[in-house]
């Protein structure tokens, strides 16, 4: 009995599945609205008339446990709510058109209230970033470009588009906007598992039983909370509330790297106007990764006015960026105060960082994130002209006082291949004015790429842009193998 209410439940999902992913035409053929020139936009006008999200509506149930939560914004967290309905009319009119792009119910983007405030800087525990919250991995799989200078996660729009594949994704497996948030917040694999375990597909029957995480059982109730005192505020007593001005912007595309600072220097700008623009750029410097980079800019600036002072604003890639953590494996004898003060942190920012109790036990070879901000050698140091950066350098000329440990991260090589390179073993001692060999000589048509925790042969495969079976060839592996995080694979050339 047990095995035909599994078969059965598992139909249903297939069929939810081929039911909501199915758009109308005439969603297919609306054209994509575009961010342009938002301030020639009448967004709120826009958003009064009458929608029907094709993915139905978020229930407003009521509920004892969404009463607890009214309570607590118009009590204790009554500041918190009013600073973030203040802050919520600069993104509301365009967060909600990119949902109303995608078809989605508009109520969405109240998920970004509950998640960060409306504030890009936001980072939690977990180390979620942005107005939604994303994790590193959720993240780029959903096609956000996060390194040492761009964190698109706290970008208002490409964030919001993500977010909107995200819940999409999420609507089309379970079918039930409550079960879809509960599965943002824990996790799909959760749900699935509640939902199966109990036979129910209710989240407040769920919620009733404890099958899922006393956070998960609170985020519904608090963002059926947040969309009814957002929708009418007065209602709740939110009177006189200073709302901020709609971010109105130009786009300028720029063919050359530059400097925010001296951009807004130029333009007679705050600096801090073009960084509450362009959120995503985590410092000063502006990368050009393919042909060209958009830019945003306040709409009052004339085009040629902005062009001239992008060409006096040319910075070259800086050497470093910023890292803000790094891994540490645990060894014999270590405890989490012997790390923190080995690495200058504290045992509670360890256990933050690493989801630990306290009680919870480190053992041997277990993996530690160490927070840290610290200098990194850049990836980008490739954009810089050869004669600034010695692009073509095939060798490093020992100065006083470098170690071979900071000549590797200087180049951003590892310091096993820089020894191997170079015929040194063990830790001797270098000499200033020493010649080190700091690139590969190329010996062979092969290369090599050392496997790291969670990699696949297929996007292996398409990392190098080679064919699946060649690389399986190569190696002599098979469909069946299982591929082991440090092991070394050919890679054709």
């Amino acid at each position: 009995m047990k095995n035909f209410w599994i078969c059965c439940l598992s139909l249903f999902f297939l069929s939810a599945c081929q039911h909501f992913i199915r758009q109308p035409s005439s969603l297919k053929e609306k054209p994509a609205l575009t961010y342009q020139s938002p301030a020639s936009v009448n967004y709120y006008k826009d958003m009064d008339q009458p929608y029907e999200s094709f993915y139905g509506e978020i229930s407003l149930d009521s509920h004892p446990d969404v009463d607890k939560w009214i309570n607590y914004f118009t009590g204790r967290g009554r500041d918190h709510m009013q600073t973030y309905l203040e802050r919520s009319s600069r993104y509301l009119p365009i967060m909600k058109a990119v949902l109303k792009e995608k078809g989605l119910p508009m109520n969405l983007v109240y998920v970004a209230l509950i998640e960060s405030g409306f504030s890009s800087k936001a980072l939690s525990r977990a180390n979620a970033v942005g107005y939604w919250q994303f994790i590193y991995g959720t993240g780029k799989r959903y096609g956000l470009k996060i390194d040492g200078f761009v964190d698109e996660r706290r970008d208002f729009i490409l964030a919001t588009s993500a977010a909107a594949q995200y819940f999409k994704d999420l609507y089309s497996l379970f079918g039930s906007w409550h079960l879809a948030l509960a599965a943002y917040n824990s996790g799909e694999y959760r749900v699935n598992r509640a939902v199966l375990r109990h036979y129910n597909r209710d989240f407040w029957h769920l919620s009733s039983k404890k099958a899922l995480p006393r956070e998960t059982r609170n985020y519904i109730p608090k963002l059926i909370a947040a969309i009814r005192i957002s929708q009418d505020p007065q209602r709740y007593g939110f009177y006189n509330l200073e709302f901020k001005p709609i971010l109105s912007y130009e786009t300028l595309e720029i063919k050359k790297s530059i400097s925010l600072k001296k951009l807004a220097l130029n333009l007679n700008l705050d600096p801090k106007v073009l960084k509450s623009l362009n959120p995503k750029y985590k410092g000063d410097y502006v990368p050009i990764y393919k042909s060209s980079e958009t830019l945003r800019i306040p709409s009052e600036i004339q085009p040629q006015q902005a062009q001239l002072a992008v060409n006096k604003s040319f910075m070259l890639a800086p050497k470093h960026s910023y890292q803000y953590h790094y891994w540490y494996r645990v060894k014999r004898g270590d405890s989490l105060y012997k790390i923190a003060r080995r690495h200058k942190t504290t045992v509670s920012k360890l256990r933050r960082e690493n989801r630990l109790g306290n009680r919870s036990l480190i053992r041997v070879g277990q993996k530690l994130k160490i927070p840290t901000r610290r200098l990194v050698a850049s990836k980008l140091s490739s954009t810089r002209s050869p004669s600034s950066q010695g692009a073509h350098k095939e060798f490093h000329i020992v100065r006083r006082g470098q170690s071979l440990s900071k000549i590797a991260k200087l180049h951003g090589l590892n310091l096993g291949d820089l020894k191997k390179w170079n015929d040194i073993q063990g830790n001797p001692i270098i000499h200033p004015g020493q010649k080190l060999r700091i690139k590969q000589k190329i010996l062979s048509e092969k290369s090599y790429h050392l496997v790291k925790k969670g990699e696949t042969l297929i996007g292996i495969a398409n990392q190098y842009k080679i064919p699946l079976p060649k690389l399986m060839e190569e190696n002599s592996l098979n469909f069946k193998s299982v591929l082991i995080s440090g092991r070394k694979l050919v890679i054709p050339k």
